[in-house]
């Protein structure tokens, strides 16, 4: 019993005995490897350089940027960077044309002159912080840099913006608007500077003073005078909420051309103040159920209303700011008006007097019931300055208006055969200026082109058709050039930018039906071409802009881009003469009394748009006239082309003191005489001789048979060289002709049975090829075919009516 005892007592003790761990011998740390070592320090050590040499270049960016602040005043810096405009005479001299700021729209005023309802909107909404920050708002900005940084990993955009009051003092009065850190470091800095310079009431007086809000109002004041027709400090809640609200977003919230929009952002700066306790529940409601209450004469008002060329000028650079430095419309906007700008345009005064005297004098419009409208550009076709404009018919009563001469958009009719048949058809050899044109019915589809005279023509040389704006010649033409490559020729050479994929097509591109239309400024652009011998030069307002440290912002130099062999600029513009100066040239009452004129005419479907693309060796003009809702002028009283007078009107204004200029053949041409019924070289005796240009080895090899012995069946001339009077240099009349082919006793004239083509088809009603081909030196010269004498229709007696185009 004992021992029984004794072993569960046994048992017992071992069972409270912990069990007994097996343990290894403690390992020696491994040693770090060396190189490791080595660059972990150097890491280090670079990161405490560079942590130093930040520190180090952000005390010195400070110190400097303090200096700055502390040498500022404020006040001056903001009111006296008004922008310049000049203009340079033709001796190279600059003279100043317009101040483009003026006091008128920026009164500055003390901080007692500002209502305390005015000051507690402008802080709410735009930085309610502003009393408790140190000129730079933490959370703003952190919520901006965020912000940023979405934007950049392509998560999305972001508006949030993280400027305060402060900091845009700041960028109102430095004018730096590059979207880089290093700029928007340094902005913080000044801010942060300025705060200990200024006190918080000095700060946002200074900002009230300088903002812009909208219509070249620069400062609450100007403001309150232009919207309401009061002083800032009689401004009541919601007038002083609404002016408050154009400050995220000038021309979105302008309320006189938005004024929903303003009263929308108005209401949102109310609901911001009596969220943070400026105004009570009562306050706010009385506030939003009002009116805006805009001054009912706000045109009056004491903004300058500038010439159509100056606002075009102020709207082309500010698009050219945000393009190419990336600012902002509202910055870009302030820039041009009060950034100290000189600004050196490309107007001649006079040009742009003479265009306003003449579209403000309604002697010079029909009368119509409903007022039609026109715009005119000139340009000078050699550089592309525009020299002047008008955007409207009468008075120019808005300011920063429709401008018709650069925004509007129309369908530019037969005005663009020239740019998209017979320019392209000669550049790329399909035609020469000798080619027979066949004008006879077409059937494509259901479609048929029709002409502005009754019935069809016939036969007749490319001169003639463009003289008489012959529709159909002009669609067989595209359709053997090709829709694509005449696309290419508008777009890609001629500059045309509205063209749409629906313009691929017969209609639109033969006889100028666009979908989109085209502005007066680029058919201006596109016919100096022509003028200019080939070079396209982008059409604009300014030479340069120069910046308050004398900086080049801007500045535009010629393009002097070829676009067309010299050749056939020179072969069209001695065609296009034959459309003001020939007998029945669609624009022959645009021929001025002492200078070459040339151009071409348009009038759309139902006459709902007038045109007139001319220009001299000087100038290139476009003018259009309709109505701004489409409508027949036909069918209003109006059975002439205003365009045409107008341009003539403008243009002997223009051109009165300048010596008499003629454009000079290139050697690339030739001049020969040929006769106009068949296109081939004229025979001795011929009855239709007359001069064509052609571009070296395109010029017809065999002789025509159209002399007075010749009794053809035509009833008429398609031609005639007596009516084309010439514009070159040299002589170019009945004597020369005769004279010429007096010399060709040798030529055999041929027969009319001997008479064929090229492939020896004898077949008189064929029509003939209008390919010219180019002549190669190591063959037989190849033989243009020879064209049926064309048997026309009955004349209209309307030769000189305008040209339209028909559309299904």
């Amino acid at each position: 019993m004992r021992r029984k005892r004794e072993r569960q007592r046994t048992r017992t003790v071992r069972a409270k005995e912990p069990a007994v761990r097996k343990t290894t011998a403690p390992q020696k740390p491994k040693k770090e490897h060396r190189g490791l070592k080595r660059f972990r320090n150097g890491v280090l050590v670079v990161i405490f350089i560079s942590i130093l040499t930040v520190f180090g270049i952000g005390v010195g960016m400070y110190i400097s940027v303090e200096k700055e602040i502390r040498d500022m005043n404020v006040q001056n810096l903001a009111i006296n960077y008004s922008s310049l405009v000049y203009y340079t005479d033709a001796d190279g001299n600059s003279y100043e044309l317009e101040q483009l700021f003026n006091n008128g729209n920026r009164v500055w005023i003390d901080s007692s002159e500002i209502p305390d309802v005015l000051k507690d909107a402008i802080v709410s909404i735009e930085d309610e912080r502003f009393y408790n920050h140190g000129g730079v708002d933490i959370k703003r900005s952190a919520g901006a840099f965020l912000g940023w940084v979405k934007e950049q990993l392509g998560l999305g955009t972001s508006s949030y913006g993280g400027s305060t009051i402060t900091q845009q003092v700041i960028k109102n009065i430095t004018l730096e608007k590059d979207r880089t850190p290093a700029r928007k470091i340094k902005e913080m800095m000044r801010a942060v500077a300025l705060e200990k310079q200024l006190s918080k009431d000095e700060i946002l007086t200074t900002y009230l003073n300088l903002v812009f809000l909208a219509n070249n109002c620069y400062g609450v004041e100007a403001a309150s005078n232009l919207y309401f027709d009061k002083n800032a400090i009689d401004l009541t809640l919601p007038e002083a909420a609404m002016i408050a609200g154009i400050t995220q977003r000038p021309s979105y919230y302008d309320p006189i051309k938005n004024p929903e929009n303003a009263k929308d952002r108005r209401d949102t700066v109310l609901w911001k103040m009596r969220e943070l306790g400026k105004i009570t529940e009562e306050e706010y409601q009385e506030a939003v159920s009002s009116e805006l209450n805009l001054n009912p004469n706000y045109n009056e008002a004491k903004s300058k209303n500038y010439s159509y060329f100056v606002e075009n000028l102020i709207n082309e650079i500010i698009s050219d700011l945000q393009t190419e430095k990336g600012y902002t419309d509202t910055f870009a906007e302030q820039l041009v008006y009060s950034g100290g700008l000189k600004i050196y345009a490309t107007v001649d005064p006079d040009i742009q007097q003479a265009i306003e005297d003449v579209f403000t004098n309604n002697a010079n419009f029909p009368s119509t019931k409903n007022p039609a409208q026109a715009a005119m550009i000139i340009t000078d076709p050699y550089t592309g300055e525009i020299k002047g404009m008008v955007g409207c018919k009468g008075e120019k009563t808005d300011r920063r208006g429709y401008n018709r001469a650069t925004q509007m958009t129309r369908q530019p009719g037969s005005s663009m055969k020239p740019l998209s048949v017979y320019a392209p058809s000669i550049d790329t050899g399909l035609l020469t200026a000798a080619s027979i044109v066949n004008d006879e019915k077409l059937t494509i589809g259901d479609w048929s082109p029709q002409n502005s005279y009754s019935g069809y023509r016939g036969y007749m040389i490319v001169r003639r058709a463009l003289e008489i704006s012959a529709n159909t010649p002009a669609v067989r033409t595209l359709q053997d050039l090709g829709v694509d490559k005449s696309y290419e020729y508008v777009q890609d050479k001629f500059h045309i930018s509205t063209l749409a994929d629906a313009d691929r097509d017969l209609s639109p591109l033969a006889l100028g039906g666009l979908t989109n239309g085209v502005s007066p400024k680029e058919m201006a652009a596109a016919y100096g071409v022509f003028a200019s011998g080939g070079i396209y030069n982008k059409p604009h307002s300014y030479t340069k802009i120069v910046d308050n440290t004398g900086k080049v912002l801007l500045e535009n130099e010629p393009e002097n881009t070829r676009v067309l062999k010299d050749s056939t600029a020179f072969i069209m513009t001695d065609l296009l003469y034959s459309v003001v100066n020939g007998s029945s040239g669609t624009g022959r009452a645009a021929k001025l009394s002492s200078m070459p004129t040339y151009g071409k005419t348009g009038t759309t479907n139902d006459d709902y748009d007038k045109w007139f693309i001319g220009f001299t060796p000087y100038y290139v003009g476009a003018v259009w006239y309709g109505f701004d809702t489409p409508a027949s002028v036909r069918k209003a009283g109006v059975y002439n082309n205003p365009s045409v007078t107008l341009w003539k009107s403008v243009m002997e204004k223009v051109h009165e003191d300048l010596p008499e200029r003629e454009f000079t053949a290139p050697d690339s041409v030739e001049k020969v005489l040929v006769c106009a019924r068949t296109g081939r070289l004229a025979s001795k005796g011929c009855d239709y001789a007359q001069y064509e240009y052609f571009e070296h080895g395109t010029a017809p090899e065999k002789y025509c048979n159209n002399s007075s012995s010749y009794n053809g069946s035509s009833s008429g001339s398609s031609s005639s060289r007596t009516t084309r009077p010439r514009r070159t240099a040299s002589p170019d009349d009945d004597s020369e002709i005769e004279e010429e082919l007096q010399n060709r006793d040798d030529v055999v004239q041929e027969t009319p049975d001997s008479t064929a083509d090229n492939s020896g088809n004898s077949d008189s009603t064929s029509p003939p090829s209008t390919n010219t081909p180019t002549q190669n030196p190591t063959q037989a010269p190849t033989q243009r075919p020879t064209a049926p004498p064309a048997t026309q229709a009955p004349s209209s007696g309307n030769e000189g009516a305008e040209d339209v185009i028909t559309l299904d």
